[in-house]
Protein backbone atom coordinates (compact mmCIF):
# COMPACT_ATOMS: atom_id res chain seq x y z
CA UNK A 1 0.00 0.00 0.00
CA UNK A 2 2.83 2.32 0.70
CA UNK A 3 4.34 1.58 -2.34
CA UNK A 4 1.01 2.02 -4.54
CA UNK A 5 0.28 5.91 -2.81
CA UNK A 6 4.26 6.83 -3.49
CA UNK A 7 4.11 6.25 -7.28
CA UNK A 8 0.81 7.22 -7.69
CA UNK A 9 2.23 10.67 -6.43
CA UNK A 10 5.16 10.41 -8.55
CA UNK A 11 3.37 10.00 -11.40
CA UNK A 12 0.94 12.70 -10.95
CA UNK A 13 3.34 14.87 -10.55
CA UNK A 14 5.27 14.21 -13.51
CA UNK A 15 2.20 14.71 -15.44
CA UNK A 16 1.99 18.14 -14.11
CA UNK A 17 5.31 19.26 -15.05
CA UNK A 18 4.65 17.61 -18.73
CA UNK A 19 1.65 19.59 -19.14
CA UNK A 20 3.14 22.88 -17.48
CA UNK A 21 6.16 22.22 -20.26
CA UNK A 22 3.82 22.42 -23.06
CA UNK A 23 2.82 26.01 -22.81
CA UNK A 24 6.15 27.53 -23.71
CA UNK A 25 4.36 30.06 -26.33
CA UNK A 26 8.86 30.44 -28.21
CA UNK A 27 10.68 27.80 -29.78
CA UNK A 28 13.92 28.17 -27.83
CA UNK A 29 16.17 25.54 -25.89
CA UNK A 30 15.96 24.19 -22.59
CA UNK A 31 19.12 25.37 -20.85
CA UNK A 32 19.84 21.58 -20.05
CA UNK A 33 19.60 20.60 -23.42
CA UNK A 34 22.76 18.40 -24.26
CA UNK A 35 24.38 19.02 -21.37
CA UNK A 36 26.26 16.08 -19.11
CA UNK A 37 25.78 16.72 -14.90
CA UNK A 38 28.31 14.89 -12.63
CA UNK A 39 26.84 15.05 -9.00
CA UNK A 40 28.01 14.25 -6.03
CA UNK A 41 25.54 13.89 -2.88
CA UNK A 42 25.49 12.12 0.57
CA UNK A 43 22.77 12.05 3.16
CA UNK A 44 20.38 9.66 5.20
CA UNK A 45 18.72 6.36 5.18
CA UNK A 46 15.68 5.37 6.58
CA UNK A 47 14.05 1.86 6.18
CA UNK A 48 10.96 0.51 7.13
CA UNK A 49 11.55 -3.37 7.98
CA UNK A 50 10.30 -6.08 10.84
CA UNK A 51 12.40 -4.75 13.53
CA UNK A 52 10.13 -2.72 15.57
CA UNK A 53 12.74 1.14 15.82
CA UNK A 54 13.71 1.66 12.33
CA UNK A 55 16.35 3.96 12.80
CA UNK A 56 18.64 6.75 10.68
CA UNK A 57 21.73 5.81 9.31
CA UNK A 58 24.00 7.24 6.27
CA UNK A 59 24.51 7.10 2.68
CA UNK A 60 26.57 8.62 -0.35
CA UNK A 61 26.10 8.92 -4.01
CA UNK A 62 28.04 9.46 -7.38
CA UNK A 63 25.77 9.86 -10.40
CA UNK A 64 26.15 11.29 -13.96
CA UNK A 65 23.18 12.73 -15.89
CA UNK A 66 23.10 13.18 -19.59
CA UNK A 67 19.86 15.91 -20.52
CA UNK A 68 18.17 15.69 -24.21
CA UNK A 69 17.76 18.41 -26.18
CA UNK A 70 14.22 20.23 -25.56
CA UNK A 71 12.50 23.13 -26.94
CA UNK A 72 9.98 22.79 -24.05
CA UNK A 73 10.48 23.42 -20.22
CA UNK A 74 10.44 20.18 -19.75
CA UNK A 75 13.79 17.66 -20.75
CA UNK A 76 13.96 14.10 -20.24
CA UNK A 77 17.48 12.36 -19.31
CA UNK A 78 19.27 9.21 -19.14
CA UNK A 79 21.17 8.75 -15.30
CA UNK A 80 23.89 6.16 -14.14
CA UNK A 81 24.47 5.69 -10.61
CA UNK A 82 25.93 4.06 -7.88
CA UNK A 83 25.43 4.28 -4.29
CA UNK A 84 27.15 2.86 -0.78
CA UNK A 85 25.25 2.88 2.45
CA UNK A 86 23.38 1.80 5.58
CA UNK A 87 20.53 0.61 7.15
CA UNK A 88 20.09 -0.23 10.85
CA UNK A 89 16.93 -0.79 13.33
CA UNK A 90 16.90 -2.20 16.75
CA UNK A 91 13.95 -4.24 18.89
CA UNK A 92 13.40 -7.99 19.45
CA UNK A 93 11.52 -10.86 18.31
CA UNK A 94 11.06 -12.87 21.81
CA UNK A 95 7.84 -13.58 21.28
CA UNK A 96 9.11 -16.16 19.14
CA UNK A 97 10.64 -19.22 20.74
CA UNK A 98 12.05 -20.15 17.33
CA UNK A 99 14.09 -17.68 16.21
CA UNK A 100 17.17 -16.02 18.79
CA UNK A 101 17.04 -12.12 20.61
CA UNK A 102 18.63 -10.08 18.39
CA UNK A 103 18.53 -6.26 19.86
CA UNK A 104 19.97 -4.28 17.26
CA UNK A 105 20.86 -4.76 13.02
CA UNK A 106 23.57 -3.32 11.14
CA UNK A 107 22.98 -3.94 6.70
CA UNK A 108 25.32 -2.38 4.47
CA UNK A 109 23.81 -1.47 1.04
CA UNK A 110 25.53 -0.96 -2.42
CA UNK A 111 23.45 -0.40 -5.10
CA UNK A 112 24.14 -0.09 -9.16
CA UNK A 113 22.09 0.89 -12.06
CA UNK A 114 20.17 3.33 -14.20
CA UNK A 115 17.07 5.33 -15.20
CA UNK A 116 15.13 8.07 -17.12
CA UNK A 117 14.85 11.46 -15.12
CA UNK A 118 12.55 14.35 -16.74
CA UNK A 119 13.49 17.79 -15.21
CA UNK A 120 11.31 21.16 -15.23
CA UNK A 121 12.71 24.28 -15.67
CA UNK A 122 10.30 26.11 -13.23
CA UNK A 123 12.39 29.43 -13.53
CA UNK A 124 15.67 30.68 -13.56
CA UNK A 125 17.63 28.47 -10.63
CA UNK A 126 14.55 26.45 -9.81
CA UNK A 127 14.61 22.83 -11.58
CA UNK A 128 12.52 20.17 -9.89
CA UNK A 129 13.20 16.91 -11.23
CA UNK A 130 11.64 12.95 -10.85
CA UNK A 131 13.36 10.03 -11.47
CA UNK A 132 12.43 6.65 -11.85
CA UNK A 133 15.00 3.75 -12.52
CA UNK A 134 16.58 0.25 -10.89
CA UNK A 135 19.30 -1.78 -10.65
CA UNK A 136 21.19 -4.71 -9.07
CA UNK A 137 21.42 -4.26 -5.08
CA UNK A 138 23.70 -5.70 -2.42
CA UNK A 139 23.20 -6.17 1.13
CA UNK A 140 24.69 -7.69 4.08
CA UNK A 141 22.61 -7.87 7.59
CA UNK A 142 25.13 -7.95 10.85
CA UNK A 143 25.41 -6.93 14.55
CA UNK A 144 26.87 -4.08 15.72
CA UNK A 145 30.14 -6.29 16.24
CA UNK A 146 30.16 -6.86 12.29
CA UNK A 147 29.12 -10.63 12.74
CA UNK A 148 26.44 -11.66 10.49
CA UNK A 149 22.80 -12.38 11.36
CA UNK A 150 21.62 -15.72 11.97
CA UNK A 151 19.80 -16.59 8.78
CA UNK A 152 22.36 -14.54 7.21
CA UNK A 153 25.22 -16.64 8.58
CA UNK A 154 23.26 -20.03 7.52
CA UNK A 155 23.17 -18.40 3.99
CA UNK A 156 19.35 -18.95 3.66
CA UNK A 157 18.87 -16.44 1.41
CA UNK A 158 20.70 -14.37 -1.61
CA UNK A 159 22.67 -10.69 -0.63
CA UNK A 160 22.48 -9.84 -4.46
CA UNK A 161 18.96 -8.63 -5.42
CA UNK A 162 17.81 -5.97 -7.47
CA UNK A 163 15.88 -2.54 -6.31
CA UNK A 164 13.26 -0.11 -7.82
CA UNK A 165 14.13 3.60 -7.34
CA UNK A 166 11.49 6.20 -7.46
CA UNK A 167 12.78 9.59 -6.68
CA UNK A 168 11.77 13.38 -6.39
CA UNK A 169 14.08 16.27 -5.86
CA UNK A 170 15.11 19.39 -6.80
CA UNK A 171 18.22 21.65 -8.27
CA UNK A 172 19.08 25.06 -7.22
CA UNK A 173 21.66 26.70 -9.75
CA UNK A 174 24.61 28.39 -8.25
CA UNK A 175 25.75 29.42 -11.61
CA UNK A 176 25.32 27.86 -15.46
CA UNK A 177 27.61 25.21 -14.37
CA UNK A 178 27.02 24.39 -10.85
CA UNK A 179 23.85 23.60 -8.66
CA UNK A 180 22.68 22.75 -5.19
CA UNK A 181 20.66 19.73 -4.89
CA UNK A 182 18.05 17.93 -2.85
CA UNK A 183 16.41 14.41 -3.51
CA UNK A 184 14.47 11.66 -1.25
CA UNK A 185 14.21 8.56 -2.81
CA UNK A 186 12.45 5.24 -2.46
CA UNK A 187 14.16 1.66 -2.70
CA UNK A 188 11.97 -1.61 -3.24
CA UNK A 189 13.22 -4.39 -2.98
CA UNK A 190 11.48 -7.66 -4.06
CA UNK A 191 12.34 -9.42 -0.94
CA UNK A 192 12.00 -9.61 3.09
CA UNK A 193 15.66 -9.94 4.04
CA UNK A 194 17.20 -6.40 4.44
CA UNK A 195 17.18 -6.76 8.00
CA UNK A 196 17.95 -10.88 8.46
CA UNK A 197 14.27 -11.47 9.41
CA UNK A 198 11.40 -12.86 6.45
CA UNK A 199 7.58 -12.84 6.81
CA UNK A 200 7.49 -16.51 7.88
CA UNK A 201 9.08 -15.71 10.82
CA UNK A 202 6.83 -13.00 11.51
CA UNK A 203 4.26 -13.54 9.97
CA UNK A 204 3.48 -10.96 8.20
CA UNK A 205 3.57 -9.60 4.49
CA UNK A 206 5.25 -6.84 3.27
CA UNK A 207 8.81 -6.65 2.08
CA UNK A 208 12.01 -4.33 2.93
CA UNK A 209 11.55 -1.31 1.82
CA UNK A 210 14.24 1.72 2.71
CA UNK A 211 13.90 6.02 2.42
CA UNK A 212 16.90 8.01 1.31
CA UNK A 213 17.19 12.07 1.62
CA UNK A 214 20.33 13.46 -0.12
CA UNK A 215 21.92 16.63 -0.73
CA UNK A 216 24.84 17.26 -2.64
CA UNK A 217 26.35 19.49 -6.01
CA UNK A 218 26.00 19.41 -9.51
CA UNK A 219 28.49 20.21 -12.10
CA UNK A 220 27.64 20.64 -15.57
CA UNK A 221 29.53 20.26 -19.19
CA UNK A 222 28.82 20.44 -22.53
CA UNK A 223 25.33 21.69 -23.75
CA UNK A 224 23.78 23.75 -27.02
CA UNK A 225 25.33 27.31 -27.81
CA UNK A 226 22.19 29.97 -29.11
CA UNK A 227 23.26 32.98 -28.15
CA UNK A 228 20.02 34.96 -29.15
CA UNK A 229 17.80 31.87 -27.52
CA UNK A 230 15.69 31.24 -30.45
CA UNK A 231 15.97 27.52 -30.70
CA UNK A 232 18.31 27.24 -33.47
CA UNK A 233 21.58 26.30 -32.87
CA UNK A 234 24.30 29.03 -33.04
CA UNK A 235 26.02 26.64 -35.87
CA UNK A 236 23.26 26.31 -37.84
CA UNK A 237 21.62 29.74 -37.29
CA UNK A 238 22.38 32.28 -39.72
CA UNK A 239 20.77 35.19 -38.34
CA UNK A 240 22.42 35.33 -34.70
CA UNK A 241 20.77 38.69 -33.59
CA UNK A 242 17.08 37.84 -33.75
CA UNK A 243 15.13 40.18 -30.88
CA UNK A 244 13.42 37.88 -28.26
CA UNK A 245 9.88 36.07 -28.33
CA UNK A 246 10.02 36.57 -32.17
CA UNK A 247 9.18 33.27 -33.87
CA UNK A 248 11.82 31.83 -36.46
CA UNK A 249 11.95 29.25 -39.02
CA UNK A 250 14.60 26.85 -39.20
CA UNK A 251 18.02 28.91 -40.38
CA UNK A 252 17.49 30.84 -37.50
CA UNK A 253 15.70 33.87 -38.93
CA UNK A 254 12.48 35.89 -38.17
CA UNK A 255 9.65 34.26 -40.19
CA UNK A 256 8.32 36.10 -43.46
CA UNK A 257 5.25 34.05 -44.49
CA UNK A 258 4.37 36.37 -47.34
CA UNK A 259 8.00 36.31 -48.45
CA UNK A 260 8.36 40.36 -48.99
CA UNK A 261 11.45 40.39 -47.46
CA UNK A 262 10.08 42.02 -43.99
CA UNK A 263 10.06 39.77 -41.35
CA UNK A 264 6.19 39.00 -39.64
CA UNK A 265 7.00 40.72 -36.51
CA UNK A 266 7.54 43.67 -37.78
CA UNK A 267 4.78 43.37 -41.08
CA UNK A 268 1.72 44.94 -40.99
CA UNK A 269 0.61 43.99 -44.13
CA UNK A 270 1.36 40.09 -43.89
CA UNK A 271 -0.74 38.46 -47.01
CA UNK A 272 1.06 40.53 -49.31
CA UNK A 273 1.01 38.52 -52.88
CA UNK A 274 3.82 37.23 -53.90
CA UNK A 275 6.81 38.90 -56.01
CA UNK A 276 4.99 42.57 -55.14
CA UNK A 277 7.35 45.27 -54.21
CA UNK A 278 6.95 46.35 -50.79
CA UNK A 279 7.81 49.18 -48.13
CA UNK A 280 9.43 49.33 -44.76
CA UNK A 281 6.36 48.38 -43.40
CA UNK A 282 5.55 45.58 -45.63
CA UNK A 283 2.63 47.01 -47.26
CA UNK A 284 2.54 47.21 -51.02
CA UNK A 285 4.11 50.46 -52.59
CA UNK A 286 1.51 53.08 -53.27
CA UNK A 287 3.51 55.78 -55.37
CA UNK A 288 1.07 58.37 -55.41
CA UNK A 289 -0.19 57.87 -52.37
CA UNK A 290 -4.35 56.98 -53.39
CA UNK A 291 -4.82 54.31 -51.20
CA UNK A 292 -4.62 51.83 -54.38
CA UNK A 293 -1.64 49.47 -53.99
CA UNK A 294 1.13 50.34 -57.46
CA UNK A 295 0.59 46.23 -58.59
CA UNK A 296 -3.39 47.13 -58.58
CA UNK A 297 -3.45 50.79 -59.22
CA UNK A 298 -3.90 51.52 -63.63
CA UNK A 299 -3.16 55.22 -62.88
CA UNK A 300 -0.35 55.66 -60.64
CA UNK A 301 0.44 59.10 -60.54
CA UNK A 302 -2.97 60.51 -59.67
CA UNK A 303 -2.58 64.55 -57.94
CA UNK A 304 -2.96 64.41 -54.04
CA UNK A 305 -6.08 64.62 -53.01
CA UNK A 306 -8.43 63.28 -55.84
CA UNK A 307 -10.63 60.62 -55.25
CA UNK A 308 -9.95 57.04 -57.09
CA UNK A 309 -11.99 54.23 -58.05
CA UNK A 310 -10.97 49.81 -57.19
CA UNK A 311 -8.69 50.48 -59.85
CA UNK A 312 -6.68 53.84 -58.46
CA UNK A 313 -8.40 55.74 -61.56
CA UNK A 314 -9.59 59.15 -60.58
CA UNK A 315 -13.20 58.68 -60.91
CA UNK A 316 -15.16 59.95 -63.84
CA UNK A 317 -19.17 59.79 -63.02
CA UNK A 318 -20.50 60.27 -66.62
CA UNK A 319 -18.01 57.47 -68.04
CA UNK A 320 -16.75 60.29 -70.83
CA UNK A 321 -13.18 59.85 -70.69
CA UNK A 322 -12.59 63.00 -68.71
CA UNK A 323 -12.05 62.63 -64.87
CA UNK A 324 -14.44 64.49 -62.01
CA UNK A 325 -11.94 66.82 -60.94
CA UNK A 326 -11.14 68.25 -64.53
CA UNK A 327 -14.70 67.39 -65.69
CA UNK A 328 -16.26 71.11 -66.59
CA UNK A 329 -19.58 69.53 -67.74
CA UNK A 330 -20.20 66.27 -65.22
CA UNK A 331 -23.55 64.95 -66.47
CA UNK A 332 -22.40 64.44 -70.34
CA UNK A 333 -24.60 62.02 -71.99
CA UNK A 334 -22.86 58.03 -72.64
CA UNK A 335 -21.09 57.71 -75.99
CA UNK A 336 -20.86 61.62 -76.56
CA UNK A 337 -17.63 62.88 -77.83
CA UNK A 338 -16.44 65.34 -75.66
CA UNK A 339 -13.29 67.58 -75.45
CA UNK A 340 -10.27 67.82 -73.06
CA UNK A 341 -12.72 69.73 -70.32
CA UNK A 342 -15.48 66.76 -71.01
CA UNK A 343 -17.76 69.47 -72.52
CA UNK A 344 -19.12 67.80 -75.70
CA UNK A 345 -17.91 68.87 -79.03
CA UNK A 346 -19.85 69.85 -82.65
CA UNK A 347 -17.58 68.69 -84.99
CA UNK A 348 -14.50 65.90 -85.03
CA UNK A 349 -10.87 68.14 -84.89
CA UNK A 350 -9.41 66.05 -87.08
CA UNK A 351 -5.25 66.45 -86.39
CA UNK A 352 -2.55 64.61 -88.34
CA UNK A 353 -0.71 62.47 -86.43
CA UNK A 354 2.97 63.26 -86.31
CA UNK A 355 4.74 60.17 -85.70
CA UNK A 356 8.30 58.97 -86.83
CA UNK A 357 8.01 55.41 -85.71
CA UNK A 358 5.56 52.83 -84.65
CA UNK A 359 6.10 49.02 -83.35
CA UNK A 360 3.70 46.43 -84.48
CA UNK A 361 4.21 43.41 -81.28
CA UNK A 362 4.14 39.99 -83.62
CA UNK A 363 1.47 38.83 -81.13
CA UNK A 364 -1.28 41.17 -81.73
CA UNK A 365 -0.88 42.16 -85.31
CA UNK A 366 -0.02 38.58 -87.36
CA UNK A 367 -1.28 35.14 -87.26
CA UNK A 368 1.13 32.87 -85.01
CA UNK A 369 4.09 31.76 -86.94
CA UNK A 370 2.46 33.29 -89.95
CA UNK A 371 3.19 36.88 -91.94
CA UNK A 372 -0.97 37.76 -92.15
CA UNK A 373 -1.93 41.11 -90.96
CA UNK A 374 -4.72 40.92 -87.92
CA UNK A 375 -7.61 43.47 -87.72
CA UNK A 376 -5.95 45.02 -84.57
CA UNK A 377 -2.80 45.96 -86.87
CA UNK A 378 -4.94 48.22 -89.26
CA UNK A 379 -5.95 51.16 -87.07
CA UNK A 380 -2.08 51.17 -86.12
CA UNK A 381 -1.31 50.92 -89.81
CA UNK A 382 -3.92 53.51 -91.01
CA UNK A 383 -2.26 56.70 -88.56
CA UNK A 384 1.18 56.09 -89.98
CA UNK A 385 -0.37 55.93 -93.48
CA UNK A 386 -1.89 59.36 -92.94
CA UNK A 387 0.94 60.48 -92.12
CA UNK A 388 3.11 59.07 -95.19
CA UNK A 389 0.48 60.80 -96.98
CA UNK A 390 0.38 64.22 -95.56
CA UNK A 391 4.52 64.31 -96.47
CA UNK A 392 5.00 62.41 -99.68
CA UNK A 393 8.75 63.32 -99.87
CA UNK A 394 9.47 60.92 -96.71
CA UNK A 395 10.92 57.65 -96.99
CA UNK A 396 10.47 54.67 -94.43
CA UNK A 397 12.37 51.60 -93.04
CA UNK A 398 9.95 48.97 -92.89
CA UNK A 399 12.13 46.21 -90.24
CA UNK A 400 10.96 42.91 -89.02
CA UNK A 401 11.84 41.30 -86.34
CA UNK A 402 11.78 37.85 -84.32
CA UNK A 403 12.75 36.44 -81.26
CA UNK A 404 15.41 33.35 -80.55
CA UNK A 405 13.34 30.67 -80.35
CA UNK A 406 13.76 28.22 -82.92
CA UNK A 407 15.91 28.04 -86.54
CA UNK A 408 18.05 31.38 -86.86
CA UNK A 409 16.78 30.91 -90.87
CA UNK A 410 13.33 30.21 -90.39
CA UNK A 411 12.98 33.57 -88.09
CA UNK A 412 14.96 35.59 -90.56
CA UNK A 413 12.23 34.44 -93.49
CA UNK A 414 9.52 35.62 -91.07
CA UNK A 415 10.59 38.79 -90.06
CA UNK A 416 11.40 39.62 -94.01
CA UNK A 417 7.35 38.25 -94.88
CA UNK A 418 5.83 40.16 -92.14
CA UNK A 419 7.82 43.55 -92.74
CA UNK A 420 6.48 42.28 -96.60
CA UNK A 421 2.87 42.10 -95.54
CA UNK A 422 3.14 45.83 -94.17
CA UNK A 423 4.43 46.90 -97.26
CA UNK A 424 1.82 45.47 -99.23
CA UNK A 425 -0.09 47.25 -97.64
CA UNK A 426 0.78 51.07 -98.20
CA UNK A 427 1.72 50.40 -101.92
CA UNK A 428 -1.80 49.26 -101.77
CA UNK A 429 -3.25 52.52 -100.62
CA UNK A 430 -1.31 54.63 -102.69
CA UNK A 431 2.16 54.64 -101.22
CA UNK A 432 4.85 54.77 -104.03
CA UNK A 433 7.22 51.00 -103.32
CA UNK A 434 10.17 53.50 -103.70
CA UNK A 435 9.77 55.39 -100.19
CA UNK A 436 9.66 51.90 -98.30
CA UNK A 437 12.42 50.00 -97.65
CA UNK A 438 11.82 46.43 -96.13
CA UNK A 439 14.25 44.22 -94.29
CA UNK A 440 14.15 40.95 -91.76
CA UNK A 441 16.80 41.06 -89.27
CA UNK A 442 15.51 37.81 -87.78
CA UNK A 443 16.68 37.67 -84.11
CA UNK A 444 19.83 40.25 -84.51
CA UNK A 445 18.40 42.88 -82.98
CA UNK A 446 16.51 42.51 -79.70
CA UNK A 447 15.24 45.35 -77.81
CA UNK A 448 14.48 42.79 -74.55
CA UNK A 449 15.77 40.32 -72.60
CA UNK A 450 14.93 36.88 -74.53
CA UNK A 451 15.60 34.78 -71.45
CA UNK A 452 12.26 35.47 -70.34
CA UNK A 453 8.59 35.28 -71.81
CA UNK A 454 8.19 39.04 -71.83
CA UNK A 455 11.48 39.71 -73.31
CA UNK A 456 10.45 37.53 -76.16
CA UNK A 457 6.97 38.75 -76.77
CA UNK A 458 8.99 42.42 -76.92
CA UNK A 459 11.53 41.30 -79.43
CA UNK A 460 8.24 39.64 -81.97
CA UNK A 461 7.99 43.02 -83.71
CA UNK A 462 7.87 45.19 -86.91
CA UNK A 463 9.24 48.43 -86.56
CA UNK A 464 8.13 51.30 -88.91
CA UNK A 465 10.64 54.26 -88.79
CA UNK A 466 11.35 57.44 -90.64
CA UNK A 467 14.16 57.51 -92.94
CA UNK A 468 16.72 60.39 -93.18
CA UNK A 469 15.87 60.07 -97.32
CA UNK A 470 19.35 57.94 -98.32
CA UNK A 471 18.94 54.19 -98.19
CA UNK A 472 20.29 52.83 -94.90
CA UNK A 473 23.22 50.15 -95.23
CA UNK A 474 21.88 46.94 -95.32
CA UNK A 475 18.57 47.44 -96.11
CA UNK A 476 16.76 46.46 -99.19
CA UNK A 477 14.85 48.41 -101.57
CA UNK A 478 11.49 46.02 -102.47
CA UNK A 479 9.27 46.73 -105.19
CA UNK A 480 6.07 45.80 -104.75
CA UNK A 481 4.43 42.41 -107.05
CA UNK A 482 1.12 42.68 -108.69
CA UNK A 483 0.69 39.36 -106.91
CA UNK A 484 1.43 41.03 -103.03
CA UNK A 485 -1.19 44.01 -103.85
CA UNK A 486 -4.44 43.51 -102.25
CA UNK A 487 -7.48 44.67 -103.07
CA UNK A 488 -8.62 48.32 -102.37
CA UNK A 489 -9.70 49.05 -98.59
CA UNK A 490 -11.66 52.09 -96.63
CA UNK A 491 -8.62 54.84 -96.61
CA UNK A 492 -9.38 56.49 -93.18
CA UNK A 493 -6.44 58.61 -93.65
CA UNK A 494 -8.56 60.62 -96.27
CA UNK A 495 -12.17 60.49 -94.80
CA UNK A 496 -14.14 63.59 -94.53
CA UNK A 497 -16.95 64.33 -92.33
CA UNK A 498 -19.91 64.48 -94.65
CA UNK A 499 -22.86 65.15 -92.05
CA UNK A 500 -24.69 63.15 -89.32
CA UNK A 501 -21.08 61.23 -88.11
CA UNK A 502 -20.92 59.67 -91.27
CA UNK A 503 -17.56 59.12 -93.16
CA UNK A 504 -16.17 58.66 -96.37
CA UNK A 505 -13.12 58.39 -98.22
CA UNK A 506 -14.47 58.86 -101.57
CA UNK A 507 -15.48 55.49 -102.46
CA UNK A 508 -17.13 54.14 -99.50
CA UNK A 509 -19.23 55.23 -96.72
CA UNK A 510 -19.29 54.49 -93.00
CA UNK A 511 -20.67 56.02 -89.87
CA UNK A 512 -20.46 56.54 -86.01
CA UNK A 513 -22.21 55.05 -83.62
CA UNK A 514 -20.33 56.29 -80.36
CA UNK A 515 -16.83 57.15 -78.97
CA UNK A 516 -14.88 55.95 -75.95
CA UNK A 517 -11.96 56.80 -73.82
CA UNK A 518 -11.92 53.26 -72.69
CA UNK A 519 -11.15 50.04 -75.29
CA UNK A 520 -12.63 47.76 -72.81
CA UNK A 521 -16.02 50.02 -73.40
CA UNK A 522 -15.80 50.26 -77.48
CA UNK A 523 -14.99 46.74 -77.85
CA UNK A 524 -17.98 45.73 -75.43
CA UNK A 525 -20.70 48.10 -77.65
CA UNK A 526 -18.99 46.69 -80.81
CA UNK A 527 -19.64 43.23 -79.92
CA UNK A 528 -23.20 43.92 -79.65
CA UNK A 529 -23.48 45.24 -82.92
CA UNK A 530 -21.80 42.59 -84.74
CA UNK A 531 -24.09 40.10 -82.53
CA UNK A 532 -27.07 42.00 -84.37
CA UNK A 533 -25.37 41.22 -87.65
CA UNK A 534 -23.93 44.72 -88.37
CA UNK A 535 -20.22 44.69 -89.35
CA UNK A 536 -18.65 46.74 -86.33
CA UNK A 537 -14.91 48.22 -85.94
CA UNK A 538 -13.34 50.54 -84.19
CA UNK A 539 -11.13 53.20 -85.21
CA UNK A 540 -8.59 54.53 -82.66
CA UNK A 541 -7.91 58.32 -82.57
CA UNK A 542 -4.88 59.91 -81.17
CA UNK A 543 -6.40 63.47 -80.30
CA UNK A 544 -4.16 65.93 -78.67
CA UNK A 545 -6.43 68.24 -78.34
CA UNK A 546 -9.47 66.33 -76.36
CA UNK A 547 -6.64 64.95 -74.32
CA UNK A 548 -5.20 61.76 -76.37
CA UNK A 549 -6.44 58.54 -77.16
CA UNK A 550 -10.34 57.74 -78.02
CA UNK A 551 -11.83 54.78 -79.30
CA UNK A 552 -14.58 55.48 -82.40
CA UNK A 553 -17.46 52.30 -82.81
CA UNK A 554 -18.50 52.43 -86.52
CA UNK A 555 -20.56 50.47 -88.46
CA UNK A 556 -19.85 49.95 -92.22
CA UNK A 557 -19.15 49.83 -95.37
CA UNK A 558 -21.52 51.10 -97.41
CA UNK A 559 -21.62 51.99 -100.99
CA UNK A 560 -23.88 55.16 -100.90
CA UNK A 561 -24.46 57.54 -98.51
CA UNK A 562 -28.59 56.82 -98.89
CA UNK A 563 -27.28 53.47 -97.39
CA UNK A 564 -25.25 54.08 -94.47
CA UNK A 565 -27.76 56.66 -93.34
CA UNK A 566 -30.64 54.06 -93.91
CA UNK A 567 -28.81 51.47 -91.29
CA UNK A 568 -27.72 54.48 -89.17
CA UNK A 569 -31.56 55.08 -88.39
CA UNK A 570 -32.44 51.78 -88.17
CA UNK A 571 -29.73 50.86 -85.42
CA UNK A 572 -30.73 54.53 -83.88
CA UNK A 573 -34.54 53.26 -83.32
CA UNK A 574 -33.36 50.13 -81.28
Amino acid sequence: MRLFTITVTIAALLFTEIILSQTVSRKTFNPLSNKIAVNLEGGVTYPRTDFTNDKISYVGQFSMDYFFPSHTMGVFGLRAYTYYGQITGDGTYNNISTFPTIPEYFSVIASGGAGITYTLKASKIFYPYVFAGGGYLYFNPTDKDGSRLPRNGAKEYSKNSWSIIAEMGSRFFISESVSLNLAVNMDYVPMDNLDDIDNPTTNGSDKDIFFTGRAGLSFYFGGISDNDNDGVRDEEDLCHDTPPNVSVDEYGCPVDTDKDGVPDYIDRCANTPKNIPVDLDGCPLDIDGDGVADYMDLCNDTPVGVKVDARGCPIDSDDDGVPDYKDLCPNTEVGIEVNKWGCPIDQEIYEPIKKTEIILNGAVNFEINKADLLPAAYPELQQVLKVMKDYPDTKWKIEGHTDNTGSFKLNKELSLKRALSVYNYFTANGIEPARLYVNGYGPDYPIADNSTETGKALNRRVAIILADGEKQNGSIETKSETKNVTKRVYNPSVERNVGNMIFSDGYLYCFQVSSWRSREKAESESKKLSAMGYNSFIVIADLPDLDGTWYRVRVGYFNSIDEANKTKEKIGRK
